[in-house]
């Protein structure tokens, strides 16, 4: 059994949408509701909770419940295992509701509620996950289920990779939310910047504006062209431009903070540019240390900036918040002939081994930067207890 609660959005609107939808399609349904008025409905009791705190951004609560393959349980079984685990993280008189999903060939739960009390307070949700996953291991026992602990398992058994999108795998839009709410803890000052991280994962995501922002998501083949229908927040279920836009703004007050993140993309990508012999030659190696990079060019082909997305540590940057990397390097290569040479697949095995030796060097001086951070890290908070 895998427990896995979403990143809150400011309203449940978003999830109880996301799962009506899917009832709609004969995908889900409804099994169970607890503590909701009935002259009320659903939404309007959960909006009656949300309104009575208006200071708290992050109002919804939504957990996926998903069995392991051979983990059978009833319906009833199904409703008390939620119920404790509802009780244990404080929502046991909170109103809340469970779907059971049938679009994989593995059924599995969704429990939605919301984050205020009846009295317009904040339910605690300090390490919510973690103490999500101390209560199913002291609950599964009773229920005989075993306990799953990683988000690698949960996207193992439900088929999904949340590095790439696959078109042929079927679970579209739970492939696709999952992979949005990876790419939303990326750091990342920019929408644009955004928009290259989701094209890493396989999606693209433009921009909708009107009364509120929000976005439209389509996915890629391996081709980099669109092979789905647009798919809108409201069918996901979740706010994703607000969740951008949050994360954003984290990132933009810690952007100076990131110098050894920084560090490694400037020094890497400065050895794999000399060492380079195309533009697609550049990207391969680049690739190899789980880093894209995204060339902005104008109408005549000429370079002016560039994107680059390291998956290692997560980050984006902009090429002129690198410091010591030179973009005019970049266009030396693409205009001045190193770029200009013939490539042939056959060359892909010698440049490689080169590309093996550099790499053992680079991971080297990476390892090496990032224990000597980690000193200097001790060295401070040694300081900062003797100043105490």
């Amino acid at each position: 059994m895998i427990l896995k609660i979403m990143q809150p959005a400011s309203s449940s609107c978003f999830s109880l949408e996301y799962n009506e939808n899917k009832c709609a399609s004969g995908e889900a349904s409804l099994i169970h509701t607890h503590c909701i008025d009935e002259s009320e409905g659903i939404e309007g009791t959960f909006q009656k909770y949300e309104r009575r705190n208006i200071r708290t951004e992050n109002l919804s609560f939504h957990m996926s419940v998903n069995p392991a393959p051979g983990e059978r349980l009833t319906e009833q079984q199904v409703k008390d295992f939620v119920g404790d685990i509802m009780s244990g993280l404080g929502y046991g008189s909170q109103p809340y509701v469970i779907y059971r999903h049938t679009d994989i060939d593995r059924e599995h739960y969704h429990v939605v509620s919301v984050r205020v009390n009846e009295q317009g307070r904040k339910i605690h949700d300090f390490q919510e996950n973690r103490r999500c996953l101390q209560l199913l291991s002291a609950i599964a026992p009773k229920y005989g289920l075993g306990v799953g602990n990683g988000d690698g398992e949960r996207y193992a058994a439900m088929g999904i990779d949340p590095r790439r999108f696959n078109p042929v795998g079927g679970n579209i839009m739970e492939q696709i939310l999952i992979i949005a709410q990876e790419c939303c803890r990326y750091h990342m000052t920019s929408f644009s910047q955004f928009k290259f991280i989701m094209q890493s994962h396989g999606l693209d995501v433009s921009e909708r504006t009107g009364e509120s922002s929000q976005v439209v998501i389509r996915g890629l083949n391996q081709d980099g062209i669109p092979c789905t229908a647009p798919i809108t927040e409201s069918e996901l279920g979740r706010a994703l431009y607000a969740d951008y836009e949050r994360r954003a703004m984290q990132c933009v007050g810690r952007n100076g903070m990131k110098k050894r993140e920084r560090g490694r993309i400037c020094g890497i990508s400065a050895s794999c540019l000399g060492h380079s012999t195309s533009e697609r030659h550049f990207r391969n190696m680049l690739a190899r240390f789980d880093i894209d990079i995204h060339l902005h060019r104008t109408r005549e082909g000429r370079i002016y900036g560039a994107t680059f997305v390291d998956h290692s540590t997560k980050c984006a940057f902009k090429a002129s918040e690198l410091g010591a990397f030179r973009l005019d390097d970049v266009v030396r290569a693409d205009e001045g002939g190193q770029w200009q040479k013939p490539w042939h697949d056959s060359q892909d095995h010698a440049e490689d081994q080169g590309l093996g030796l550099l790499g053992a060097a680079l991971a080297g001086i990476s390892r090496s930067g990032s224990k000597s951070q980690e000193k200097d890290m001790k060295d401070k908070k040694r300081k900062r207890r003797l100043k105490r």
